[in-house]
């Protein structure tokens, strides 16, 4: 069944109306509504990916309504593996302006373990705003004090009441999944002191295109390249000082701007060369699909089994656009909390990682991020001794199967 959704007929970042339609991937589940028994009658949405004609942005259209999307949603940062976070708060130190008594606020904030890192370094004024109640909980057992709240104009509002304008503001992976680009840069502004610094950390869409990575969900509206993470910024008057890219959750881009008091032209050279790389991403999903299936069809024909290492949103999402389902034997997963549980769409069931040996798998499709996959394949020795194979499915890993890689190969422009 589909329920409800947001109605979009325009950019959420310039609001331009015309917007090319690249891929429709079909009405999928939500990828983190986990079950608790196998079901047929899940709530399912369509995910639709567009191009906006006029600034190039990359998005979904029609949105599922976040207060449906996060009902039964849990999922704190302390479970990430995020080794680049100390890199993150050296960065911010070397900010002269930002002293140790300035005013800092993360939205998206989760369970306050970065802004627990700052706090650690020594900031004293450090404030979070996250709308889950169980990071709230978290957060406060850090000792970080979190407004429970989305962001928006008028929490911003209310944030400036109470603690004045923030002289740094933190958002990290969060404006991917904002509905309403607008508002949160109306917010911004309002918070934002004048002169002051923002981090923005968001996934790095580019490094998709590139590597065809179809690992798309529906949390994630937007897909920003550097170029529309830069037009965004300039929208409030912030100019990028230092940008980096980092791997995590695939590759993630790191940008620091600086409020500035002149009008920012946003760039425009870099459409025609976004236009066609989406394009042929788009040109490129029916060939990746039909062989993905084949890759396991042939493995599965000729005896053999396969089973996924990781059930997170990415590979959930793969799994149902693809339709890897029936080739599939089951996920494990080394978090507690999903073990015993089903995925979404697939109805795979998750299980302990010692089912790889147990079940005899020998092709194991590894969908952990690729910061963690030597790891993940350090855990299983016994499985590799008895001839396992371990593949990625997760981009921009080295481990992708050939028939990706050679699809990479032909897909270049």
């Amino acid at each position: 069944m589909i329920k409800k959704e947001i109605i979009m007929n325009s950019c959420n970042l310039c609001e331009g109306k015309q917007l090319y339609k690249l891929i429709d991937f079909g009405a999928h589940p939500i990828a983190h509504d986990y079950l608790k028994t196998p079901s047929n009658d899940e709530y399912v949405h369509p995910v639709t990916l567009y191009f906006c004609e006029t600034c190039g942005h990359i998005q979904l259209i029609n949105p599922i309504p976040p207060d449906l999307l996060y009902e039964n949603y849990v999922c704190l940062s302390s479970w990430k593996h995020q080794p680049h976070i100390p890199r993150l708060a050296r960065i911010i130190e070397e900010l002269n302006d930002i002293k140790k008594t300035s005013t800092i606020l993360e939205v998206g904030s989760n369970d306050g373990r970065f802004l627990q890192v700052l706090k650690e370094h020594g900031y004293k004024k450090i404030i979070g705003m996250e709308p889950a109640h169980d990071a709230q909980i978290a957060a406060g057992q850090k000792g970080v004090i979190t407004i429970p709240s989305y962001f928006n104009k008028k929490t911003a509002e209310g944030f400036v009441e109470n603690y004045g304008h923030c002289d740094l503001f933190i958002s990290r992976q969060m404006l991917e999944h904002i509905n309403d680009l607008k508002d949160f840069h109306d917010a911004m502004d309002v918070v934002l002191s004048p002169g002051g610094f923002v981090v923005f950390e968001v996934p790095n869409f580019n490094c998709s295109l590139d590597t065809l990575d179809y690992t798309l969900w529906e949390e994630h509206v937007n897909y920003f390249t550097l170029e529309t993470l830069t037009r965004f910024l300039a929208y409030s008057g912030i100019k990028i000082i230092h940008s980096e890219k980092i791997l995590f959750s695939g590759e993630a881009l790191i940008v620091i701007g600086k409020k500035v008091d002149i009008p920012l032209e946003p760039p425009k050279d870099y459409m025609e060369a976004l236009r066609a790389k989406a394009i042929n991403y788009s040109k490129s999903w029916p060939k990746f699909r039909n062989a993905f299936i084949k890759y396991l069809d042939d493995h599965k024909t000729a005896g053999g089994k396969v089973a996924v290492y990781g059930a997170g949103a990415r590979v959930n999402s793969l799994i149902n656009f693809v339709g890897l389902g029936p080739y599939i034997e089951f996920i494990v997963d080394d978090q507690q909390e999903k073990q015993g549980l089903f995925v979404p769409g697939s109805n795979l069931p998750i299980l302990s990682g010692d089912a790889l040996e147990k079940y005899s798998i020998d092709l194991c499709l590894l969908a952990v991020n690729t910061e963690s996959e030597e790891k993940a394949i350090s855990k299983h020795p016994e499985f590799i001794k008895k001839g396992g194979k371990f593949i990625s499915v997760l981009p921009p890993s080295e481990l992708l199967p050939h028939f990706w890689k050679r699809l990479i190969e032909e897909s270049k422009i």
